[in-house]
């Protein structure tokens, strides 16, 4: 019984990973075609609703990345450390199954950038969009794509920058893990109380206190712990609608809410602490802990998260995250250099969207089942027992 309990969580986790890698390749679509663009395209009023509230919600890749993260925390805060031999053995497991797709990934772009190319400069030009030029801007040299896939830097793709955040933040948890194992062995269960409040007061302490603006996300991973006791704490004490209004709040927050409804309420009757409501990194981080918190506990979003297409695809969600850049800023662009000023921006916009899409799905399958299982098999047999 407990097995299956546990493979519908992994499937519904997987799946809410899945939209929220869909969620991060749609803003950075969208921030190729539009919302990055220093002068907009002129896109019809209809197609601009995209990037309103409450559609805004689909672009909003702060709530997806935070999501990820926290969600990576929490899967790695099962992990049972017993030994320093275990840690250690975790460390070097963690980092294989990171690098390894890192290098995979950033060969595929090395390739393609000596062959087919990346019309990034060109379309930076046509679309007034400089954040897009920034990448793919230099050719990138054998030396540069050993050393970014071995620190795991975006170099050679951009939006992999997060992953060594995550990888940082799940050795972390790793230690937390090992030294609550050996504190359960020795301590009573007042002394593990007070480890586990100092470890989460250090935690908030250190979010006033960042070495670097994207060390952020470190701390996000290390939340994925806070949502495991948590999750802990609640379960079963609470009806399931509370549960759905938990993971429907911050959606209706996020997307539009807040800043809509919440914040004018607030200048309007207590301007006092109205500033508290406006939107912040802060607020997203909520909105990502408590959508998922809901979604853990409530059976009808599991069951939803759960059908038979969202099955099929989540698989795929780690692939998807790897591909979606690369495939943006070649086919998607190439598209564009292709039409461009030959039909309007509208329809050019709808075709690219709905190429990219398909191209997307098609893309990430291909890679799961090819190279995808090629970098696990390697996984296997370079990780230790």
């Amino acid at each position: 019984m407990k097995n299956t309990k546990q493979a519908t969580r992994l499937i519904y986790l997987d799946s809410l990973k899945y939209i929220f890698c869909l969620m991060i390749f749609w803003t950075h679509f969208t921030g190729v075609f539009w919302t990055m663009c220093e002068v907009k395209p002129d896109l019809r009023t209809e197609l601009q609703a995209l990037f309103h509230p409450p559609f805004s919600i689909l672009v909003d890749s702060n709530l997806a990345l935070y999501g990820f993260c926290i969600l990576s925390g929490y899967l790695a805060a099962h992990k049972k450390i017993k030994s320093l031999k275990d840690l250690l053995i975790q460390f070097l497991n963690r980092y294989i199954r990171f690098v390894i797709p890192f290098f995979f990934i950033n060969l595929i772009v090395f390739i393609t950038y000596y062959t087919i190319g990346f019309p990034t400069q060109i379309s930076s030009q046509l679309l007034h969009n400089s954040w897009v030029g920034t990448y793919y801007n230099h050719a990138p040299t054998v030396g540069e794509l050993i050393k970014s896939s071995l620190t795991m830097s975006g170099d050679l793709n951009g939006p992999l920058w997060m992953m060594k955040y995550i990888f940082g933040g799940t050795c972390l948890i790793f230690v937390y893990n090992y030294i609550r194992e050996l504190l359960e062995k020795t301590a009573n269960v007042r002394n593990l109380l007070i480890f586990d409040f100092m470890c989460l007061i250090a935690l908030l302490l250190t979010f006033g206190h960042l070495p670097e603006p994207n060390f952020f996300h470190l701390l996000l991973v290390l939340f994925g712990v806070v949502l495991m006791r948590t999750d802990e704490l609640i379960k079963s004490h609470c009806n399931e609608f509370f549960f759905f209004l938990m993971a429907f709040i911050p959606v209706f927050l996020d997307a539009g809410g807040l800043n809509r409804i919440v914040y004018p309420f607030f200048r309007d009757h207590v301007p006092s602490i109205a500033n508290v409501f406006i939107w912040s990194p802060y607020w997203v981080m909520g909105f990502s802990f408590f959508l998922i918190l809901g979604v853990m506990n409530c059976k009808l979003l599991q069951k939803l998260l759960s059908g038979k297409l969202l099955q099929a695809l989540a698989p795929t969600n780690f692939s998807v995250y790897l591909v979606h850049f690369p495939l943006i800023t070649c086919f998607s662009l190439k598209l564009y250099v292709l039409m461009v000023n030959r039909i309007s921006y509208s329809k050019e916009f709808i075709i690219i969207a709905v190429a990219t899409f398909i191209a997307l799905f098609i893309t990430a399958h291909l890679y799961e089942q090819s190279i995808g299982k090629l970098q696990n098999r390697l996984i296997k047999r370079c990780t230790l027992k």
